[in-house]
């Protein structure tokens, strides 16, 4: 136990036995409290404000706050025995009238642990596993030369799979670099999400990475929109829920198609530089192209990925061919140069 800790409340005898709980907890479980130079108040977490749960303080400290959360006297639907541990932790100094999703509060965990109190009987059912949340936030300067870092991480394990994705990672890095040049900048985003079952066997998933690069160089006016962005999408097993359409997709010379459950893959890149030359008759030279390759990588399909290639600006500023409902994990639109994600194209 941390120093200053205070210990304010005395579990009851927990036992390991297993059991379905009648009640469940949801992503708007997290959220609520708030934190003042880390000292963090509960009196309005989501939670603690339902009819169906009390909260009483196990422990708390700076940046520090443990809770059981147990069924109210009128939740007549939930097993008495049944209780929950809920943990925040935050910065030590932390300041946000909002807690959950306040960009500007650079670290919190919080989690939900189930508890099996033993009220004489052998209980039953599962207890294993866990509900939760972390968020890690990292901003410096401001306006356009800002740098931000946000990493979420959102995990539900054994009992907490009835009603909540096991897993799902988010990181994303934005550089908006030189603020007198508009393509000086660098950003990076991953996502990830996986279903598993209750012993974290893996049935499916999905990762999405996305990059841009602005390749503008200062006091060169002429580089101002040079980019290049990069995008890679899959999806496999119980995220991949549709089949390719019939005759599947044409990339250059090849067709690739897939059933649901396979595991589809696409890469595309696209970039536009400006080489400020001349060429024959005082034309602009550049490098401008695109490359897009689709995949079925399921073991079960041994055909090879289909690509192509190409030096059209219409090439370079958006994949050709993309299949929104595989590809577009958290959008509906092709990435192109202004955007990997797809989100503002």
């Amino acid at each position: 136990m941390q120093k200053g800790f205070r210990i304010t409340a005395m579990m009851g005898a927990l036992s390991m036995a297993i059991s379905g709980s009648a009640f469940a907890l949801d992503n708007t479980s997290f959220g609520g409290w708030t934190v003042s130079n880390g000292t963090i108040d509960h009196s309005n977490a989501s939670i603690c404000q339902s009819t169906d749960f009390d909260c009483s303080v196990v422990a708390n400290g700076s940046g520090f706050k443990q809770l059981q959360v147990s069924p109210s006297a009128s939740n007549t639907t939930a097993d008495p025995s049944t209780s929950y541990i809920m943990t925040i932790v935050t910065d030590q100094n932390a300041n946000s009238t909002t807690g959950i999703g306040d960009p500007n509060l650079g670290f919190y965990d919080v989690s939900f642990v189930k508890m099996q109190v033993s009220l004489g009987g052998s209980g039953s059912g599962n207890v294993n596993g866990i509900f939760g949340q972390q968020s890690i936030s990292d901003v410096s300067g401001s306006g356009t030369s800002a740098t931000k870092f946000k990493s979420t991480t959102n995990i539900s394990t054994g009992w907490a799979l009835a009603s909540n994705s096991p897993i799902s990672i988010s990181q994303s890095l934005t550089d908006n670099g030189n603020t007198t040049v508009t393509g000086d900048d660098f950003s990076s985003n991953f996502y990830y999400a996986s279903d598993n079952t209750v012993d974290g066997t893996r049935t499916g998933f999905e990762m999405s990475i996305d990059q841009k690069a602005g390749l503008a160089s200062t006091g060169v006016a002429s580089s101002a929109n040079d980019v290049q962005t990069f995008s890679l999408r899959e999806r496999q097993g119980t995220k991949l829920q549709s089949a390719s359409p019939t005759g599947g997709y044409t990339v250059g010379s090849s067709t690739v198609s897939w059933a649901a459950g396979d595991d589809a893959k696409a890469i595309w890149l696209g970039q536009n530089i400006n080489l400020d030359t001349s060429g024959t008759g005082g034309t602009s030279l550049g490098s401008t192209f695109g490359y897009l390759s689709m995949d079925n990588v399921a073991p079960t399909d041994t055909s090879p990925a289909a690509t192509e290639f190409g030096f059209a600006a219409t090439k370079s500023n958006a994949p050709w061919v993309w299949d929104n409902s595989a590809f577009n994990i958290n959008n509906n639109t092709k990435p192109c140069l202004a955007d990997p994600t797809g989100v503002s194209c």
